[in-house]
């Protein structure tokens, strides 16, 4: 008698955002940066970063409310 060992190995797909929008809302003092899904441009994101980011620094303010929003949503309900 044989005995066969399977083993499943989970393979984290990348996914690459690009930065399609930077807006200035000076009413509200804030600023909001737009990112596309760049397999699926129509799937878009939109959040905020430091008001009046400056764009040297706009690609490390990206990844930083992207990293925050996937580690909120990791522990996200979802209600009717």
């Amino acid at each position: 008698m044989s005995t066969a060992i399977v083993v499943f190995t989970q393979v984290a797909l990348m996914t690459t955002l690009k930065i399609v929008n930077l807006h200035h809302d000076f009413s509200k003092t804030r600023s909001l940066v737009t990112v596309a899904w760049e397999d699926d441009p129509d799937k878009r994101l939109g959040l905020v970063v430091p008001f009046e980011c400056p764009l040297e620094n706009l690609k490390a303010e990206a990844e930083k409310v992207v990293r925050a929003l996937a580690k909120e949503l990791e522990t996200a309900t979802i209600e009717n």
